[in-house]
């Protein structure tokens, strides 16, 4: 079940009405991921309200992918992490080729499942017409996957936060006053001297 689609309301509709509203759950649960990809890139890029709504709004999807697969490789320090967030990303952009049939293919209610056809083409070398049919339970379980994605996304912040706290406490102090009163710059400096010397 995904986040108040329940297949029993689905089946409940005529065919063509279930299939606007798969094809609709599909696209708004996508535009909720795309969003947070947008604040995913944002929190990296440390830009806020308009300046991060003018920079994502003037990438494409994949553009963003991109962006934050490089941004994340650049600035995120625990490798393990990075790693995950580049694996969504990339199931991410899975999703964005997938966006792009529901977006643009005529569709209607299925007569072969409970779900819709999509009157797919393809004209990059040969004229192709494959067959595309997605059922309830595909739709539901495509959703599902989207909205883990978007929240294993959107953790980029906590991470970006704790790092941004160790990054803090590195810094030497400016003036009378740092990170902790300097006192990460200050451990750094003296553990090869043999630690601190604290008790």
């Amino acid at each position: 079940m995904s986040l108040g689609l329940h297949k029993e309301d689905l089946l409940a509709l005529n065919p063509d009405m279930r299939a606007f509203a798969l094809v609709g759950a599909f696209m708004g649960f996508f535009a909720l991921m795309e969003s947070g990809i947008n604040e995913a890139l944002g929190e990296v890029l440390e830009a806020k309200g308009a300046k991060a709504a003018i920079i994502t709004r003037n990438m494409t999807f994949n553009d963003k992918i991109k962006t934050l697969r490089t941004l994340v490789h650049y600035f995120i320090t625990d490798e393990q992490k990075a790693a995950e967030f580049d694996e969504l990303a990339r199931r991410a952009k899975k999703f964005g080729e997938m966006r792009n049939i529901v977006a643009h293919t005529a569709f209607r209610g299925s007569s072969k499942s409970d779900g819709v056809e999509f009157f797919t083409m393809e004209a990059s070398s040969k004229l192709r017409f494959p067959e595309t049919d997605w059922s309830i339970d595909e739709f539901l379980k495509h959703i599902d996957t989207i909205n883990a994605i978007d929240d294993g996304l959107r953790s980029i912040e906590s991470r970006m936060s704790l790092q941004r706290v160790a990054r803090a406490l590195m810094e030497k102090p400016k003036g009378a006053l740092g990170g902790l009163f300097g006192l990460g710059a200050q451990f750094t400096e003296e553990e090869g001297a043999g630690g601190l010397g604290l008790l």
